[in-house]
């Protein structure tokens, strides 16, 4: 599309109004220039921030009002991310990592209305297909592993931190040639921020929390510095903790029919003009016949959630802490509110990364075993050290043990369920 420098300020200042993820505080104070300087957009954070625009990339690759916005919110949204996080380093690893977290909230928040750009300008081929909503047409070339890592960062599943680790996890599986032959939006060079531009990016930030970002609330990057060889040993013990509990919660969720949280797109053609097919609308103005088009409607669906009984007996205090930031790290997956047992089953609830709880004092997994027939509760996931009382067929009676898992601490001791043919597995010790 031929865009004039006219139209697109006309667009940001629409842009603007619309107020998008908390952004208006940059968005107003920031000039327009104009240059073929940046291959794409980029933000420079002087003490007058200003938005370079290359216009020649505009007309080649935005089709629509839609799209501009789509690459406005992208590089706004990568200032966020890039320039107030505690990472001192750009790699292209962080940097796919930080584009396919920013181009997934975008669609979440906006759907295919701005995430259309992204399908076309990115290649449904490795690594690319990350930075892009899905198209399970093209699945059978990938292995299950990364469907599954493309389908949690598009389901809100991981932060940004949590996607670099992996990728730095699953480096040797990576051909850093497919990296480097792609086209990433925005600015990802390191730069100088003035103070006045941090004072506005922080407040930014403490609006939006890190919410759909990071992967705790507040915290951005990683905290103090580390030997090499240290983070690289923390980074894989997480992973390691990581995946088994994952395995586990994936093998207890079920459908949560109280809360219909989850959104799927079906689609439909029909003969009726649609706003989400835009093809259809071109041929309907150039025949003047209506095309049988591509309609698109949205249902809400049950979460697939899991029950979770912690242990918080005083034999997990050396460990409670490490294990409730565990837990808090997979909260989407788990049916809140979350139950712990000491000598009974009490609900417990998450407050700003804090599990809230009381504790009745005592050991003892039959409570947890009642609370499951009384509730009648399927599938379920207990988190313990395993110094408890000794599991009996009584205790078991009218439950399916396969439908009962146990995670392990990484101090405790699996025998009691081991001796009762409990499905477990044991995080590794630190």
């Amino acid at each position: 599309m031929n865009w004039t420098e006219q139209q697109i300020k006309y667009i940001i200042r629409d842009f603007t109004d619309e107020n998008p993820l908390a952004c208006r505080a940059l968005l107003m104070i920031t000039d327009i220039e104009f240059t073929l300087k940046i291959p794409t957009m980029a933000v420079s954070l002087s003490k007058k921030p200003v938005l370079k625009i290359n216009l020649t990339f505009c007309r080649e690759h935005l089709q629509s009002e839609d799209d501009v916005k789509a690459v406005l919110l992208h590089e706004f949204l990568h200032v966020l991310l890039l320039h107030t996080v505690k990472y001192k380093i750009s790699n292209p690893l962080l940097n796919i990592a930080l584009d396919a977290i920013i181009n997934s909230i975008i669609f979440r928040y906006k759907g295919m209305q701005y995430a259309d750009f992204f399908v076309r300008f990115y290649k449904w081929e490795k690594m690319s297909f990350l930075l892009r909503p899905e198209d399970s047409s093209g699945w059978r070339s990938f292995d299950y592993e990364w469907i599954d890592i493309h389908r949690r960062i598009y389901d809100g599943k991981y932060g940004g931190d949590d996607l670099y680790e992996l990728l730095v996890y699953l480096k040797d599986k990576i051909n850093m040639k497919d990296i480097e032959k792609i086209s990433l939006l925005g600015n990802h060079c390191d730069e100088e921020i003035s103070e006045e531009s941090k004072e506005i990016l922080d407040g930014i930030m403490k609006k939006m929390d890190g919410t759909m970002i990071w992967n705790k609330s507040g915290v951005r990057g990683i905290g103090g510095k580390l030997n090499r060889e240290e983070a690289e040993g923390i980074r894989h013990k997480k992973n390691k903790w990581d995946q088994t509990t994952l395995a586990l919660l994936k093998k207890s969720l079920l459908p949560d029919m109280k809360f219909k949280n989850e959104t799927v797109i079906f689609e439909t053609m029909l003969p009726v003009l649609s706003s989400s097919d835009r093809r259809s609308i071109a041929r309907f103005k150039y025949s003047g016949l209506i095309p049988i088009a591509r309609n698109e409607s949205t249902r809400p669906i049950p979460s697939n959630l899991a029950t979770i009984y912690l242990d918080v007996s005083g034999s997990m205090s050396a460990e409670i802490d490490a294990l409730v930031s565990l837990l808090f790290h997979f909260r989407s997956y788990i049916k809140m509110p979350l139950m712990v047992f000491s000598n009974e089953v009490t609900e417990a609830r998450f407050n700003k990364g804090k599990l809230e709880y009381e504790s009745s004092g005592g050991t003892s997994i039959g409570p947890v075993f009642d609370h499951l027939r009384k509730n009648k509760i399927r599938k379920s996931l207990i988190v313990s050290d395993g110094y408890l009382e000794a599991i009996d067929d009584f205790m078991l009676r009218e439950l399916r043990i396969e439908n009962i898992s146990v995670l392990v601490s990484a101090s405790g001791n699996p025998e009691k369920f081991m001796d009762m043919k409990i499905p477990y597995l044991q995080l590794e010790k630190y």
